[in-house]
């Protein structure tokens, strides 16, 4: 059994939305969309953005709204200051400071300050991003954005991958002298994928699918499509899933598109669901799964949004006309799906030697076999 819907709008949108280069109203399209599938917006942050100099910032940031540092915020900001003025590496961030300071941009002026100091003395690649972003992003006046661009240049040239990234991004977007450059961008966001950077493996993916800067090539695009899912990428995983379903840039694997679905449902996405009852509809033996279609579809229709219930409200009759039975049995359940360990992936700041690790969810294994 086919989907009576395509991808095709969400896939092409998102090969901008991944690297954020579409206009506004594709990505709101394309958000519309997924958010009838019942997932969240496709411009989802999934490679984490924390270090010494945003989390700097965000204490002033914070004690500006009102909040008032922990002593050991106030003993790690003043480690912080020293190391600045005796050139050394940044120490890193209390646990609970850096996840706040996630995708943090530097907008105080002891932020400013601090992250310019380690910039322009020692030379810190993620100092120079930091700054070089807040500037971009007019944090300290409109005429910063190529001043801004520069350091977010010299950082990626440096080797810090989310500075190769954004590079990547804004030669693609055509942010840079007004002149659109998809050849030059690929190859930095391919350059930073290689370094482990998760959105930049998802927007490789999208530039060879298609056809940004390169021939169109399916194979590689799914390739990058897996990484980013072996990294916890939910549409990495989404789009990977699609491609399955078509023979597209692989073979047609219905095992393998079920075990995605069902990773994406176990982690509370509910269009897991759906694309876990395509996939056994799909398969050699769809009879021998009735029970587990019939359980995903009826669980659609309960936890899905309203397009989701109207879809698979319109389904479940024509598979109920094939099973010749109206529901899996009450007491059914699906086998239980042991899920694969956190996957751990590690990178290393060229200026300070200093190791940065993020764990994922991995969408991609089914750690049952």
């Amino acid at each position: 059994m086919r989907r009576s819907f395509s991808y095709a709008a969400i896939l092409v949108a998102s090969a901008f939305c991944g690297g954020q280069l579409a206009s506004q109203p594709a990505v709101d399209e394309a958000n519309r969309k997924l958010a009838s599938y019942g997932l969240p917006a496709i411009d989802k942050v999934h490679q984490p953005r924390t270090n010494c100099h945003n989390a700097y910032d965000l204490l002033f940031a914070e004690n500006a709204k009102g909040r008032k540092s922990s002593a050991e915020e106030a003993s790690w900001a003043a480690a912080y200051e020293a190391a600045r003025g005796a050139k050394q590496p940044c120490p890193k961030p209390p646990a609970g400071l850096a996840v706040r300071a996630d995708q943090h941009v530097i907008q105080t002026e002891q932020g400013m300050g601090g992250a310019a100091g380690y910039a322009l003395q020692q030379k810190d690649p993620v100092a120079m991003f930091e700054t070089g972003l807040a500037m971009w992003n007019g944090k300290f006046g409109k005429s910063d954005g190529n001043e801004g661009y520069k350091l977010i240049s010299q950082a990626a040239d440096l080797g810090d991958p989310e500075a190769t990234y954004t590079k990547g991004v804004l030669l693609a977007r055509g942010q840079v002298d007004n002149k659109v450059d998809y050849k030059a961008g690929l190859a930095l966001v391919e350059k930073a994928a290689t370094a482990g950077h998760v959105d930049a493996m998802f927007s490789a993916g999208n530039f060879h699918m298609a056809g940004l800067g390169t021939a169109k090539n399916p194979t590689k695009a799914f390739a990058w499509f897996r990484k980013a899912a072996e990294r916890g990428h939910i549409y990495g995983t989404f789009l990977a899933w699609d491609m399955l379903n078509e023979g597209k840039g692989t073979k047609k694997d219905w095992n393998l598109a079920y075990r995605l679905g069902r990773n994406l449902a176990e982690d509370g996405q509910v269009y897991g669901a759906v694309m876990a009852a395509s996939a056994l509809l799909q398969s050699s033996e769809p009879m021998k799964h009735q029970d587990e279609i019939l359980y995903w579809i009826n669980y659609s229709i309960k936890y899905g949004n309203s397009d989701v219930r109207t879809q698979m409200t319109a389904l479940k009759p024509k598979v109920v006309a094939i099973f010749n039975r109206p529901a899996a049995p009450p007491q059914y359940r699906p086998r239980t799906f042991k899920a694969c360990p956190m996957k751990t992936v590690c990178t290393v700041n060229h200026y300070s030697g200093l190791q940065s690790c993020t764990t994922n969810k991995d969408y991609w294994n089914d750690c049952d076999g």
